[in-house]
């Protein structure tokens, strides 16, 4: 008789964010198991508690962020004002999988434990990450002379409203693309922070 196929981590994750996006934090464990098709014996084997599941489940959409790598690479040769556009355009893609999960996690009552016992959850990252590439653009002299930790949080919290707004307060009537609105954004204030041509 042929042993049964052992499941991934990851499909049992999925199986365990489908069941919470559709149910709930106080979906029920056995619900869990069955959806995954595993025993719930199985499934505390694996991770132990319903709380370890829930982090393990909602975390995970959070650790695959190409964004991290993109602004690891610092600005490139191409307009600033290009790169903020295709940087905005993947961060909404990106936060339209996180904010679910971080809107689920607190209902949940719970929280992303830290790591490695610094301030390094996705979004933390991100913005120390998008400060650092804004200082080497003015390091540079591409763009003016600001404080590249309020520009980053201050660029990021608009890219953050429209996921936000879409998931959390069901506000959907905004019709324009991802990158019109972020085409939009990034012109409305490029011009505060664009040096001049002759510089």
């Amino acid at each position: 008789m042929a042993r049964p196929r052992l499941l991934t981590d990851d499909e049992i994750l999925a199986a365990t964010q489908s069941c919470l996006f559709e149910y709930g934090p106080s979906v029920s464990t056995t619900m869990i198991a069955e959806r995954a098709g595993i025993s719930q014996a199985a499934l505390f084997k694996r991770f132990g508690t319903k709380e370890r599941l829930i982090i393990s489940a909602l975390r995970q959409p959070m650790q695959r962020n190409p964004i991290v790598d993109r602004l690891e690479m610092g600005p490139q040769a191409g307009p600033i004002r290009a790169q903020l556009i295709e940087l905005g355009v993947a961060m909404i893609g990106v936060m339209r999988r996180v904010v679910p999960c971080l809107a689920m996690l607190h209902s949940a009552g719970l929280s992303l434990p830290d790591e490695d016992g610094h301030a390094t959850r996705p979004s933390v990252r991100v913005r120390v990450l998008l400060a650092d590439w804004l200082q080497q653009a003015i390091d540079a002299g591409r763009i003016q002379s600001v404080d590249p930790q309020i520009l980053a949080v201050g660029y990021l919290g608009m890219l953050h409203s429209r996921p936000f707004r879409e998931v959390i307060i069901g506000d959907t009537d905004l019709t324009c693309t991802d990158e019109q609105y972020v085409t939009q954004l990034v012109d409305s204030f490029i011009d505060g922070i664009a040096v001049s041509e002759a510089s």
